[in-house]
């Protein structure tokens, strides 16, 4: 082919490439590297480290046979927790009245579940302390 073949009717050199093209590719690359920097940093520094329990509780509701106490486990640490039990325990007057234990079979990592403790007793008379008692390690 001659190189007048490879011009267009303005005699500038003929390009299948635009200057968008060129544009959309480079953004592209840089949504490729930022996705491939957020994934290092998520197995890198987010998932080092042991499951982090909390429990929140709600206020108690009576229900029929007794009392439901409303909770929601959450797992703010970088690896997942099975078997997670948490425990309420009822006391008055420093004596243990009645415990209560809920389990929760998978809590992944940043995430939440809700459950709920049933009582017999009344757990607004008294004092009620709700914390994760264990877990296991998949």
């Amino acid at each position: 082919m001659s190189d007048a073949a490879d011009r267009d009717e303005t005699g500038t050199p003929d390009s299948d490439t635009s200057r968008g093209e060129y544009l959309l590719g480079a953004l592209g690359a840089v949504v490729v590297l930022l996705v491939l920097a957020f994934l290092a940093h998520q197995a890198v520094v987010v998932r080092d480290g042991r499951p982090q329990l909390s429990v929140a509780a709600a206020e108690a509701q009576q229900v029929e046979g007794g009392w439901a106490v409303p909770v929601e486990v959450v797992n703010e640490g970088g690896q997942t927790a099975e078997q997670v039990e948490v425990t309420g325990v009822l006391s008055r007057d420093g004596t243990e009245v009645q415990q209560a234990t809920a389990t929760f079979s998978y809590l992944a990592p940043g995430s939440r579940q809700s459950g709920a403790l049933l009582f017999s007793a009344d757990p607004t008379d008294g004092r009620l302390e709700i914390r994760p008692a264990a877990y296991t390690l998949p």
